[in-house]
């Protein structure tokens, strides 16, 4: 069965990059551009992991943190933060809210993101990237 994740980010070209990562690496996506659609999406969509920007409108991603982890059922959902925010004081209240890992959007790489994704929900299978070169450049 395939893992699914749910895309928390108001930057459309963020997502779309996410998404057709994650889709060519076997896992089910679904979107939302804001924390408050997030917590909407999180409900119906079950996701069994979650990659979360910080910085949006509505509902930015700590408020949805602190929200998800309130919830008995979402206190142990793993919940990567991709950030510009490169400010220590959000990256730590980012993990007192509740991150399983934080990485910085400027530095995206995709590999990372999949290799991490793959050891917090299929840590019991070998890991297969079919969309990242060896030079580690992704393809859409």
């Amino acid at each position: 069965m395939k893992k699914k994740v749910l895309i928390i980010d108001d930057d459309p070209v963020m997502s779309f990059v996410c998404q057709r990562l994650l889709t060519k690496n076997g896992y089910d996506t679904d979107l939302a551009p804001d924390g408050g659609s997030g917590l909407e999406r999180v409900a119906t969509f079950q996701p069994d992991g979650i990659l979360l920007d910080l910085m949006m409108p509505k509902v930015n991603g700590m408020d949805f943190l602190q929200r998800l982890r309130a919830q008995e059922a979402y206190r142990t959902l793993p919940v990567i933060v991709l950030t510009n925010a490169a400010v220590p004081f959000m990256i730590e209240q980012a993990s007192n809210a509740g991150a399983t890992h934080i990485l910085d959007k400027s530095k995206f790489n995709p590999v990372t993101i999949i290799d991490l994704l793959h050891s917090l929900l299929q840590p019991e299978s070998p890991r297969s990237v079919n969309s990242v070169s060896q030079s580690g450049t992704w393809k859409v």
